[in-house]
């Protein structure tokens, strides 16, 4: 009763469990050997686990009826041989090659199914007695049942990781899609339409709170003529050096995007002084894309014009994007005239 108790409770794993409880029927019984085969008559039975003796016979022969254990899960009835070798119930040479002399299989039954087998075996004949052959009944009533519940909680445990991943995949691909939507392909900074949003929130909630925040303008000089010199090829990895450096020379809560071609903003926050803080960063800007890089294999220098407002508390996000971009044109036709 101690060893049917401690089989029914056992609270490993599925594979902990069946070994634990065949030594359990082996200890009892005094056997030679025992192994627990899983599987159904149809579908075939696989060895998951097996003690000396029964660690002898191949998967064939368990399944070729060589032993109680074909018979056993075919019947869904408790079986015992006293002496195999004269038994028409077990077929073939193992009994006689692996000195299985003695053999009792009890199924596992969960519910209204057979689960699986547990069989026993000694190398004398005779060896086992009624009480023998009840507790194997007993244990293998026991263990099919523990056994189909743990089974059952490691279906629902591999469900609930199936159904997480999955959900994992769809939140990766919705974010995929959002991140599609919200940041330009070729920098992987925000394009046009986030960072228009993210200026608009901005500005709502810096109304009426001037010189809190300055915008930047850029734009690329020159960027026609190093197209069509070393091709588009070439002006694509231009446009990803000057996403790296800006996002290198600026602060992590400054915000840099691209509005397309070779355009740029970036939005600068908690500024102590404006007026001195955004000419710095504009002049910042510039000398780090002046500085020279090798570029595909070119050597060269990226040359840009910027335009810089700061906010008056007043003006709307499109007002102040206006604003730097008039700007920025008027520092532009400023350099082509000198």
């Amino acid at each position: 009763m101690a060893a049917l108790a401690a089989v029914a409770e056992h609270p490993g794993s599925t594979q902990s469990f069946i070994e634990y409880a065949l030594d359990k029927v082996v200890e009892v019984t005094r056997a030679t050997g025992g192994v627990v085969l899983l599987g159904g008559a149809e579908a075939g039975l696989d060895i998951a686990v097996a003690h000396g003796q029964m660690a002898r016979p191949g998967l064939d022969e368990f399944n070729g009826g060589e032993t109680l254990a074909r018979a056993c899960i075919e019947s869904g009835t408790s079986l015992r041989s006293d002496a195999t070798a004269s038994d028409t119930r077990i077929h073939g040479t193992a009994r006689r090659r692996h000195s299985l002399h003695s053999l009792i299989a009890a199924p596992l039954r969960y519910g209204g199914a057979v689960v699986g087998v547990v069989e026993i075996c000694s190398s004398v004949s005779h060896a086992f007695d009624d009480i023998d052959a009840q507790a194997i009944a007993l244990i293998g009533d026991a263990m099919g049942g523990a056994l189909g519940r743990q089974l059952a909680l490691e279906e629902n445990a591999r469900l609930l990781r199936r159904l997480h991943e999955a959900l994992l995949d769809t939140q990766a691909t919705a974010q995929m899609y959002q991140d599609a939507a919200s940041l330009d392909a070729l920098t992987g900074l925000p394009n046009r339409a986030a960072f228009e949003t993210q200026l608009e929130a901005v500005c709502a909630a810096h109304e009426g709170q001037p010189h809190r925040f300055g915008l930047l303008f850029l734009d690329l000089d020159d960027f026609k003529q190093i197209n069509d010199t070393h091709g588009h090829a070439m002006g694509d990895e231009v446009l990803r050096a000057t996403a790296s450096a800006l996002r290198e020379t600026l602060r992590d809560t400054d915000v840099v995007a691209r509005l397309g071609g070779d355009e740029f903003v970036v939005l600068l926050s908690s500024l102590r002084d404006a007026d001195r803080d955004v000419r710095s960063v504009a002049d910042a800007v510039e000398d780090e894309l002046a500085r020279p890089r090798v570029v595909n294999g070119i050597r060269l220098r990226i040359k840009c014009s910027v335009g810089w407002v700061i906010h008056d508390g007043v003006a709307h996000a499109h007002e102040v994007l206006h604003a730097a971009d008039e700007r920025m044109y008027a520092q532009k036709r400023e350099r082509r005239r000198r």
